[in-house]
Parts: structure tokens; sequence; C-alpha cells
């Protein structure tokens, strides 16, 4: 049985690296007893597998994770199991049982929608800068490789910019940007942009997407190739 859920990385875990979390998911598996399948070979791993990897220091509402049992298994006892085995900060809210052949989290997930928000050195600054983002065409930056630093344009990736709120020295704003293998925009490219107060800054993941068309899909709603 294969089953596809979405879990949240909350303020207590915001710090803790990707491969941490991957850890601390697979820990609470194995505490739950539930019947998780193992990969082939010299290395067995068990059949966990993250979607889009959360940079440290960024909390979300919205990451999943596929996993694989050797027998089936009832949602919501699922759901109570692995839960009460997690760290606070961490809690799986929904799952559903997908295809054995379901595509990969990886592989198919490529629109991510951040919240950015923080104090500011001052009001009136945010529609402007978004509206002078959202009328170029291009936006570069510079991005650190291993051996070299690449710039690229990352303005067609951005697909929508808006400001949720501003007053009182305090702003916060929405973007959904490319994210995957045929493109990624990290958030902090996009909130750098912004005149932020310093160490104020705050991002949040909102939401993972697979577009179809014009539409957004949510990868519990799209589990088949």
């Amino acid at each position: 049985m294969k089953i596809r859920a979405r879990f949240t990385k909350e303020e207590p875990v915001r710090f803790i690296s990707h491969l941490d979390l991957a850890r601390t998911v697979e820990r609470a598996v194995r505490r739950a007893g539930l019947p998780i399948l193992y990969s082939q070979g010299f290395n067995p791993r068990p059949k966990i597998a993250l979607g889009s990897a959360l940079a440290v220091g960024i909390t979300s509402s919205a990451e999943y994770v596929d996993m694989e049992f050797g027998r089936e298994l009832e949602i919501n006892a699922f759901l109570q199991a692995i839960n009460e085995n997690l760290p606070l900060g961490i809690r799986f809210k929904e799952a559903k049982a997908i295809p054995a052949d379901a595509a990969p989290l990886m592989s198919v997930i490529d629109r991510a929608q951040y919240v950015i928000s923080g104090e500011l050195e001052q009001d009136g600054v945010l529609a402007p800068i978004v509206q002078r983002i959202v009328d170029s065409e291009e936006i570069w930056i510079e991005r650190p490789g291993k051996k070299q630093t690449r710039r690229l344009n990352i303005r067609p990736w951005i697909f929508s910019l808006e400001v949720l709120e501003e007053g009182a020295g305090r702003g916060s704003l929405s973007v959904l940007v490319q994210t995957g293998s045929a493109g990624n925009v990290r958030p902090e490219e996009v909130a750098d942009r912004f005149p932020w107060a310093l160490g104020q800054l705050r991002i949040h993941r909102s939401g993972l997407f697979i577009a179809q068309g014009s539409r957004l899909l949510s990868p519990l709603d799209v589990a088949h190739h």
C-alpha cells in the first residue's frame, strides 16, 4: 500500500534541515510500528520519499511525503499513530492511498507558494516594488554553485506576487513560483528585493502544487501518471 500525506513544519522545528526532517519522519514511522517497506540491496532504506526540499528557517503548512507499506492501513489510524510519535511542530494533517505506480512527488510538484512577512523600515514600500517586479521581464540574480556563481533571470518563474497587508511598520507578501527540476525560485531571492528591517523576516510555505494548464492541483489530488 502506498500512502501520500501532507504535514506541517512549524515554528518549534523551523531550524532543522531537510535531511533531519526526513530522519524525524522515518523515526516516527519506526516508533509507531508501521509496516514500512524497505528498498533492496546492500543498504536498504525505508520507502519514504519527501517532496520539494525546504530550506532551514522556513516553516510550512504544505509538506508532502510518499510512503510504501507492506499491508493495508486505515488512514485515520495511520495519522494517529505517526502523530503520536512526532515532535512538537511536525503534524500529519491528511493522507490518502495512492496507486503503486503514482509518479514520485519530486517529479510532479512544479509550483510553490510562500508568504513572506516581517517588519519594514518604512510603510508604503511594498506595492511599488511589487508593481515593478510584475511589470519587468528580467530579474537577474547571482546564485552560488559548487564551482561557480551563475547569473539567472528568475522573472519567468515568478507567476504571481501580491501584497497581503502593509501598515504600522509591518508587511506581508504572497508569491507563487516555479519549483522542481525545470527551474526554481528560492523565496529569499524574491524577499531580498524588499527593504525588510534587519533580522525580522519570516518565510512560510503555504502550498505546493502541480500545474495543469491554468489550474493548480494539490499533490493529494494528482496521484496518477
